[in-house]
């Protein structure tokens, strides 16, 4: 296969990248076995889809995680949901939709709006701008998400709701996870690459918010998130 370049945000938390979305493309393609450079770029906007992350593999750039798994599958062949049964996949496409568009928003408010997470954003953007940007540059971005989860509804509730949403969230993940390994079997689905990419960042992040708390005050969760993180190719086979 053709040489293929990860554009992610930066290292943050201890994690590989601070962007939900690449977190969670970085781990299908250790699960699939497929090589790639990571490299950092904290300017989403010089991405194809002005978002992280982005690829580039035979002298094209794509955007968008999940177009991007789509077209690595199909070159490599690698099914990440094989022999899995129709209910399994159908319990692991609705969860992959709940973390993904519904708990996303919770991750963005608890990251741009709450008091913690706007600081720990002024921290980020000293990386990115001169000094004396810093302030301007850390207030645009929250206030672009402040206007994207008002516009999607949910910077239109209380912060009580909002974290009672997520803990919501959560508590369907644990109800599904149950015993098991994984989520819906014993090896990793499409929904454990992205409750690993929302979940993980919540998990690792300093920061005193809600949901991230609730997170870490769960053994079951801060488990399962510490196996899909130690898996690997040479492991995914194990049904």
């Amino acid at each position: 296969m053709s040489k293929l370049t990860v554009s992610t945000f930066s290292p943050q938390w201890g994690l590989q990248t601070s962007g939900p979305f690449a977190l969670k493309l970085l781990k299908w393609l250790d699960l699939a076995g497929i090589p790639y450079d990571q490299v950092f770029e904290d300017i989403p906007s010089r991405g194809p889809k002005g978002k992280s992350p982005w690829i580039e593999l035979d002298g094209q750039r794509i955007g968008d995680s999940e177009a991007i798994i789509e077209l690595m599958a199909q070159r490599s062949g690698f099914d990440i949901e094989r022999d899995l049964s129709a209910e399994q996949r159908a319990v692991s496409h609705a969860l992959r939709r709940m973390i993904e568009e519904h708990f996303h928003m919770v991750l963005e408010w608890e990251l741009f709006v709450h008091p913690a997470g706007v600081e720990a954003v002024r921290t980020m953007a000293a990386r990115m701008v001169p000094g004396a940007l810093v302030g301007p540059a850390a207030a645009m971005f929250c206030r672009h998400f402040r206007h994207q989860l008002r516009a999607r509804g949910m910077a239109r509730h209380s912060a009580q709701t909002i974290a009672a949403k997520g803990k919501a969230d959560l508590d369907a993940v644990e109800a599904i996870l149950g015993d098991k390994p994984f989520i819906v079997a014993n090896r990793p689905s499409m929904a454990d690459v992205s409750a690993y990419g929302l979940l993980a960042p919540m998990a690792a992040w300093p920061m005193r918010t809600p949901v991230a708390d609730s997170i870490k005050s769960r053994p079951r969760l801060l488990g399962y998130l510490q196996r899909v993180a130690e898996v690997r190719a040479e492991q995914r086979v194990a049904a």
